[in-house]
């Protein structure tokens, strides 16, 4: 299973620059595999089966067998919930009722067994179906016990949502190298021009 610490994700803005976004949370770096329903095409990156199978693998490991077309609708459903219930959860609403039934369905299904290293066979891998209830495990815990940890990027510009699992639970940006950067150069230009007009 993958742990919450790998749960980086490569995002490309229209700026062009290429940057690893770290959601904290494997459900939530599986809800930037598409719009986190903001309606934004250009975010979307599973497009088809096999996209999900790439994304899959890269977190898990070898697949069973492929993702199908159930699956890959089973997966777009499940990704809506988390995502919906992530902005629910990062901008204090109410959690809707369908979305935590979409999650909770997902997660009563088999996932991937946990494997203890050194015997003489190896892990058995696992179905597509296995991966995106892991998923949906990963999403209770993100939102049943840390619900309050699930923020929004700060700057106006993002909406990045992510887990704060910093020690004093303070994290604002998704990442300081881009809107927290940015941010401070604001506030550092800002008292510049304040200093040369006093």
């Amino acid at each position: 299973m993958t742990s919450r610490s790998d749960t980086g994700v490569w995002l490309t803005p229209s700026d062009g620059r290429r940057w690893r976004f770290y959601p904290g949370a494997l459900s939530l770096a599986f809800g930037c595999t598409g719009d986190f329903g903001y309606n934004v095409d250009a975010w979307e990156t599973l497009r088809k089966p096999t996209d999900l199978n790439l994304w899959l693998s890269e977190r898990f490991g070898p697949v069973l067998h492929p993702s199908d077309d159930a699956d890959f609708g089973g997966a777009k459903q499940l990704r809506a919930a988390i995502t919906s219930t992530a902005r629910r959860a990062a901008s204090g609403q109410i959690l809707d009722p369908a979305d935590i039934d979409t999650i909770n369905l997902w997660a009563s299904r088999p996932s991937v067994p946990q494997y203890l290293p050194g015997g003489t066979h190896g892990p058995v891998p696992p179905t597509p179906s296995q991966m995106l209830a892991t998923i949906a495990h990963d999403a209770i815990q993100a939102f049943a016990t840390t619900a309050g940890m699930v923020r929004e990027c700060a700057a106006e510009d993002c909406h990045l949502i992510f887990l704060d699992t910093s020690r004093p639970q303070s994290r604002r940006w998704c990442s300081m190298s881009r809107c927290g950067g940015r941010a401070k150069a604001r506030a550092h230009y800002a008292r510049h021009l304040t200093g040369e007009r006093s």
